[in-house]
C-alpha cells in the first residue's frame, strides 16, 4: 500500500520536471522574441533609411530646378542690363555727336563775326586814307598848295594813326572775347555731353547650384543579446538539485541497527519498525 512519503517523492519529481520543462519553455519563448525584436528593428532601420535617401533626392530634385529656374531670370537680366548700357552708350555717342556739331558751327559763326567786324574796321580805316588822298587831292585841283594841303594830310593821318591805335586795342579785346566766347561754348557742349552718363549694369549674383546629397552615413541596430545557454543550463541543474533534495526529503530514513548486550542480531523493536515500512 502507497504512502505519503510514495506521494511526496512522485510530487517532487513532477515539480521537477515541470520547473525544467518551464525554463526550457521561457529560453525558447525569449530566445524567439529577441529574433522577432532583431528582424523588426532591423526592417524598420532599412525602411528609414530608404526613405530618408528617397526624401533628400525628392529635395535636391527640387532645388534642381529652382536653380534652373533662377539660372535662367539671372542670363535674362544680366543680357537687360548690358542692353541698357549699350542703349545709353549709342545714345550718348549721338549726343556727343550733335553736341560737336552744334559746337562746331558756333565756333563757325563766331569766327564768322570776328572777321566780318575786323573787315569792317579795315575797311573804316581804308575810307580814313581814302578820304586823306581825296582831300588833298580836292586842295590841290582848287589851286591850295603849300601848308593849307599839309595841315589836312596831317589832320587825316593823326585820325588815321588815332583809329589804327583803338583798332589796335579793340582787336585784343574782340580776340579776348572770341576765345572766352568759344571756351563757354566749349564747356557747354561738355555740360551736354556729361548730362547723359554711362549705364554701369547692376552686378547680379549667379545662384548657387546644390550638391548632390551625400550618401547617408548611419549604423544598423545592434541586436539584442538572447537569453543565456549557460544560464539555463545552471537553472535546469539547480531546479534538478531542488528536485533531489525535496526526493530525498520525503524518503524515510533508514534504520539504525539496535543490539541487546552480548547479541550480535537486531532488537525486536528495530525489526517491527522495518516490517512497517517494507
Amino acid at each position: 500500500m502507497a504512502s505519503i512519503f510514495d506521494f511526496g517523492s512522485v510530487m517532487s519529481i513532477a515539480q521537477g520536471g515541470l520547473g525544467i520543462a518551464a525554463q526550457i519553455g521561457g529560453f525558447l519563448s525569449q530566445k524567439s522574441n529577441v529574433k522577432l525584436a532583431n528582424a523588426a528593428a532591423e526592417q524598420q532601420y532599412w525602411a528609414q533609411y530608404a526613405q530618408t535617401t528617397q526624401q533628400n533626392y525628392r529635395d535636391y530634385q527640387l532645388q534642381l530646378d529652382s536653380w534652373y529656374r533662377e539660372s535662367d531670370y539671372v542670363e535674362k537680366l544680366k543680357a537687360y542690363e548690358s542692353q541698357i548700357a549699350e542703349q545709353r552708350a549709342v545714345y550718348k555717342g549721338q549726343v556727343s555727336t550733335n553736341a560737336t556739331r552744334n559746337f562746331e558751327k558756333q565756333i563757325t559763326d563766331l569766327e564768322g563775326r570776328y572777321y566780318e567786324e575786323e573787315a569792317k574796321e579795315m575797311i573804316d580805316l581804308e575810307n580814313i586814307r581814302t578820304q586823306t588822298i581825296s582831300a588833298a587831292a580836292k586842295r590841290v585841283s582848287s589851286g591850295q598848295a603849300g601848308r593849307s594841303v599839309e595841315r589836312i594830310t596831317n589832320q587825316y593821318n593823326q585820325q588815321y594813326l588815332a583809329n589804327l591805335s583803338n583798332r589796335q586795342i579793340t582787336r585784343n579785346f574782340r580776340i579776348a572775347d572770341k576765345i572766352r566766347a568759344a571756351e563757354s561754348l566749349n564747356v557747354a557742349r561738355e555740360n551736354t555731353v556729361n548730362q547723359v552718363e554711362f549705364y554701369t549694369p547692376r552686378p547680379i549674383a549667379d545662384p548657387v547650384k546644390p550638391l548632390a546629397p551625400l550618401p547617408i552615413v548611419s549604423y544598423s541596430p545592434t541586436k539584442a543579446v538572447g537569453p543565456s545557454a549557460s544560464a539555463l543550463t545552471l537553472n535546469v541543474a539547480n531546479t534538478v538539485s531542488e528536485a533531489y533534495k525535496t526526493y530525498k526529503s520525503y524518503q524515510p530514513p533508514a534504520p539504525t541497527p539496535i543490539t541487546t548486550p552480548g547479541s550480535g542480531g537486531l532488537s525486536q523493536t528495530t525489526l517491527d519498525t522495518m516490517n512497517q515500512y517494507s
